[in-house]
């Protein structure tokens, strides 16, 4: 398992539903680029990652709540 540290970039292995921050839901689709801003559990076992994610359609940002088997880091623009 990969651990992640608040404000690391990742990519989405699966599709997620997030919530915009006006409270509109929205499907983040695999391949998704988001930042993380919250650790779920302890750093060196996370539960779980919070991660935002802009939505350029809307103008807007993203919040899901993310398993951490369905983040991946981003290296140099390739998947991970």
């Amino acid at each position: 398992m990969n651990i992640f540290r608040e404000n690391d970039v990742v990519l989405l292995r699966e599709g997620v539903e997030a919530k915009i921050i006006t409270g509109d839901d929205v499907f983040i689709p695999e391949g998704a680029e988001g930042t993380i801003v919250i650790v779920h559990g302890s750093a060196d076992q996370p539960s779980a990652y919070e991660v935002e994610f802009f939505i350029p359609e809307k103008n807007d940002f993203a919040l899901a709540t993310v398993d951490v088997g369905l983040v991946c880091k981003v290296w140099l623009f390739l998947w991970c």
